[in-house]
């Protein structure tokens, strides 16, 4: 078909595009890299001249401070790829720095990985000692290294957990946090001791999650505790994974089973921006009320909108306050939204060309998106005519488990404790210790405990507030669209003068 045609030319395009500016803007060796002399010393006597891919790809944005997602495979030199900026970023606040508090933390799998991690930094560093904090090692020959030089701890979930609970080390300091392997430590089960150790992180760090695969589960937890994080996908030949991929998802054909399904798949996978497309005006606002009752703060864009309306909402996403945006295709023509992560057919069209158009909105300048599609019975004939029409790979995935959303759930109460880091105030406390002791009987809970509590309540009464500010704004903005006057139609009113016109009156007005 021709049309497939000029999209194919113009993928190819725009991918040649791409790797040309890549190859031009990245760095090719560690002497291009704003790194301390000393380091740059070290490289060079270890024969590290060229950079790798990975490295490449990831070392100068976290220089400049930027949370990373990485996806990398083991060998692709991905230690050195989160090892560097570490350095330099100990380099430049060294005046600061006390040699018995953490400055960075790096979380590994496996002991082995974590000796290897040492090594290679003991390697390309001259006056760094890292501890490494493995099983099968006395706490008190670590507790003699920690004493020594505390700056930099390459530990493992199991017993990094121990010494925190056992209040031999502190994260409160902590300025650098690395999390290598993830999908590893996830699949070995230490999915609870990371999230325990991730909590107690201050605010203000930065974070590099590396991880061979990008499941579900590392990206809800990256989003909860890494501050807006760039994606960076290089495989193991350093080339850039496909932009987009395709799923679809199996639905009921009950009236909420799709809204239900779409609040799952939402909360599970976390999206940072996110367009949802719907068929109809309808489909829009009841997607919009099924998301926002689940506390997410979703907006349609239909042309019901005014002009004005339109634009703030689309300043709005571009700006990276709105995460969800509810559209129509009407709606929707002409938008340009860079770095749109998830693309969703809430209802899919019955033209194919619509599905290129509509999943075109992510996967844009070489960045990896994702378009996933509800298909239930009324969306058979549309889903297999976009099958067999169009040359793309659609892959079934299963719909989220209770398991999957109730740690969703629980990943989203800490992410409202990350954002609630205001002080908490003596009444916070007060209604925490008073809301432990009455629910669970405690009467002197600890501290941790209650400001924990008290965070989660206060995050409770500050969403409550805010969504009722805004619920009352668009009230406002609503009824004042209708109380504008309409023009009069020569003055003629049906029913007479008196109180039976002036009800007809009133009730027109209420519509």
């Amino acid at each position: 078909m021709p049309f497939l045609n000029i999209q194919e030319q113009r993928n190819k395009v725009e991918e040649n595009i791409v790797e040309n500016v890549e190859q031009v803007l990245q760095p090719r060796c560690f002497s291009d890299l704003d790194l301390p002399p000393e380091v740059l010393e070290k490289l060079s006597q270890s024969n590290f001249i060229e950079l790798l891919p990975v490295q490449a790809a990831a070392i100068p944005p976290a220089l400049e401070g930027k949370d990373l997602l990485i996806q990398a495979q083991t060998g692709s030199g991905k230690t050195l790829a989160y090892l560097l900026p570490l350095l330099t970023k100990l380099h430049r606040d060294r005046g600061s720095i006390s040699f018995t508090s953490p400055y960075a933390l790096i979380l590994v799998p496996t002991r082995e990985l974590a000796q290897q991690v040492t090594s290679v930094l003991s390697l390309v560093s001259l006056d760094v000692h890292p501890v490494a904090l493995i099983g099968g090692v006395p706490i008190k020959e670590q507790r003699r290294e920690l004493d020594q030089d505390a700056r930099i701890i390459v530990g493992t979930p199991g017993r990094l957990l121990d010494c925190l609970r056992q209040r031999i080390i502190s994260l409160k300091s902590c300025r650098f946090c690395v999390l290598d392997e993830v999908d590893e430590m996830f699949s070995m089960g230490f999915f609870e001791d990371v999230r325990a150790i991730l909590a107690r992180l201050p605010a203000k760090r930065q974070g590099l999650f590396v991880s061979a695969t990008i499941s579900p589960r590392v990206t809800m937890v990256a989003q909860s505790f890494l501050n807006k994080p760039e994606n960076i996908f290089v495989d193991r030949a350093g080339k850039d994974m496909p932009p987009i991929k395709h799923y679809q998802c199996k639905v009921g054909s009950g009236a909420t089973d799709k809204p239900e399904a779409l609040c799952d798949l939402i909360e599970t996978r976390r999206p940072r921006s996110c367009i949802i497309f719907c068929n109809t005006k309808s489909d829009t606002e009841l997607v919009e009320v099924f998301l926002r009752r689940r506390g997410y703060d979703a907006r349609r864009l239909n042309s019901d909108l005014s002009q004005k309306q339109r634009e703030q909402i689309m300043d709005r996403i571009r700006s990276q306050d709105l995460r969800f945006l509810v559209a129509t295709d009407i709606a929707a023509r002409g938008l340009d939204i860079e770095q749109i992560e998830l693309v969703i057919n809430f209802a899919l069209h019955e033209e194919p060309e619509m599905y290129v158009h509509r999943t075109g909105r992510t996967g844009r300048a070489g960045r990896c998106g994702m378009a996933l599609s509800l298909v239930g019975p009324q969306d058979f004939l549309a889903f297999h005519k976009v099958s067999k029409t169009l040359e793309v790979n659609i892959q079934e995935l299963p719909l989220p488990t209770d398991e999957e959303v109730s740690e969703a759930r629980l990943a989203h109460l800490y992410e409202l404790i990350k954002v609630n880091e205001s002080a908490l105030t003596a009444r916070d406390l007060l209604v925490a210790r008073k809301f432990i002791k009455e629910v669970f009987g405690v009467e002197d809970p600890e501290d941790e405990t209650v400001e924990m509590v008290g965070k989660l309540q206060r995050s409770f009464v500050l969403q409550s507030l805010e969504a009722e500010t805004s619920s009352l704004e668009e009230e406002l903005a609503s009824g004042a669209k209708q109380s504008t006057p309409r023009p009069s139609r020569g003055g003629r009113r049906k029913g007479g003068g008196g109180r039976s016109g002036g009800r007809s009156g009133r009730s027109r007005s209420r519509k």
